[in-house]
């Protein structure tokens, strides 16, 4: 196997999995009847799913969910407040203006630009005939977008890198990954395998997420860029289209059954050794886990939400009947539209508003200080005294979200690899 040396006289091997495609993948009678009902499980979340344009808020809300997880399993943290602030300001494109960017972390711009490759992951990636490297490339130097690796990103890597460890060196590493010069030729079939129909989506979107943190090809983003591409796979599957579930928020929530996964999975043998075998059916046990969590926290966020819309509806239907109108505004009112979006962009301004409905500035201010009046969004002035409006019962959602999934899970096998 390929060594890597550090400063020091000892050398590392680096592990070299085996390629994907072609590769006989036979699941256990007890696995593939978990595989078939966690499968049976997301379907029905699809069908059960809101029609638009709940579903398009709904979606939006999901993605930040899976994007904010994913990025503090890397130890990106930023709260809910300055990501949709920041993403408020990129889609009015006050963003571009250096100035704007005052009050807002470096934290918060990551998580943003998470947000943004992972909706790339679920549309340009989904929607090419066959995935390349090259996409895949452009997925990572989207997480690098006005970061310090920005300029180096979107190129597979050409040194060695190590998992744990020193700067210095991997001595005391938790992975060492294929050296460099095997990267290409395994990104080329990961790419292809991606590419292909499967039958078992649910098992396709949990090799590609393991062969890529295997692989490691990337300097910096491979954690975040190995789990947006999960959801190109079950995308480009159709097993869940228009929305992403939040399977990198459980993955967050039970982070040493995570790694003891991954850590399986790097069996050592042959590809069709019992070795082998266990080791791919205890990383698919875990991604499994992960995300039956994921549908039963959507189906949540769903019902959570809709019960927010009825109270927000109550509100305002107060707020008028005080002021001597009529209590609930018409149907198709831009007021009633905004709270339909709401949990999709949870801060908004006049100008934003103006943009996401399509109606005019004054229509649009006029709809906030209707919410704004019967607190239903709360007032802050941000940046030139500009009014921005923000759902803070949108924001506070996914905190409680974390603490649910806290659990347990009964995943004996792990044991060995924890």
């Amino acid at each position: 196997m390929p060594a890597v040396e550090d400063q020091h006289p000892r050398t590392f091997a680096a592990y070299e999995p085996d390629l994907l495609t072609g590769r006989q993948i036979r699941l256990s009678p007890e696995l593939a009847a978990e595989v078939a009902e966690v499968d049976l499980l997301v379907r029905s979340f699809n069908d059960a799913a809101p029609t638009s344009p709940h579903l398009e808020s709904l979606a939006r809300f999901l993605l930040r969910s899976e994007a904010v997880a994913s990025s503090r399993i890397e130890g990106v943290v930023a709260s809910a407040r300055a990501i949709a602030h920041l993403e408020l300001m990129l889609a009015t494109k006050s963003g571009d203006e250096q100035r704007s960017h005052r009050g807002i972390s470096d934290s918060a711009r990551e998580v943003v630009n998470n947000v943004l490759a992972l909706r790339q992951a679920v549309t340009a990636l989904t929607e090419t005939e066959t995935v390349t490297v090259e996409d895949i490339n452009s997925l990572q130097a989207a997480l690098m977008v006005e970061t310090e690796q920005h300029e180096t990103s979107g190129f597979l890597r050409t040194v060695q890198n190590w998992v744990g460890g020193t700067a210095y060196g991997p001595h005391g590493a938790e992975y060492v990954p294929p050296a460099p010069e095997l990267v290409g030729p395994l990104m080329d079939d990961l790419a292809r395998f991606i590419s292909e129909d499967h039958p078992l989506p649910l098992v396709q979107a949990a090799l590609v997420h393991a062969q890529f943190e295997t692989i490691h090809p990337y300097n910096d983003g491979n954690g975040r860029t190995g789990r947006a591409l999960i959801h190109t796979a079950l995308a480009r599957q159709g097993l869940a289209v228009g929305h992403v579930l939040p399977i990198s928020m459980s993955l967050l929530a039970h982070a040493r059954e995570y790694i003891a996964g991954l850590n399986a999975y790097r069996y050592v043998g042959d590809p069709g050794s019992p070795a082998a075998a266990a080791g791919v059916d205890a990383w698919i046990r875990v991604f499994l886990a992960a995300t039956r969590d994921a549908v039963a926290e959507a189906r949540r966020f769903t019902d959570e939400l809709a019960h927010m819309r009825k109270t927000w509806q109550a509100k305002l239907a107060h707020f008028r009947a005080s002021q001597g109108r009529r209590g609930q505004p018409r149907k198709g009112a831009a007021v009633v539209r905004l709270m339909e979006q709401l949990p999709g962009v949870p801060i908004v301004t006049a100008r934003a508003t103006q943009m996401l409905l399509g109606i005019s500035f004054v229509a649009a201010s006029s709809a906030l200080e209707e919410l704004a009046g019967s607190g239903v969004v709360q007032v802050k002035e941000v940046e030139r005294g500009t009014r921005a409006y923000l759902a803070t019962d949108v924001l506070d959602l996914i905190s409680g979200a974390e603490r649910r999934l806290n659990t347990k899970w009964d995943l004996p096998e792990l044991d060995a690899w924890a």
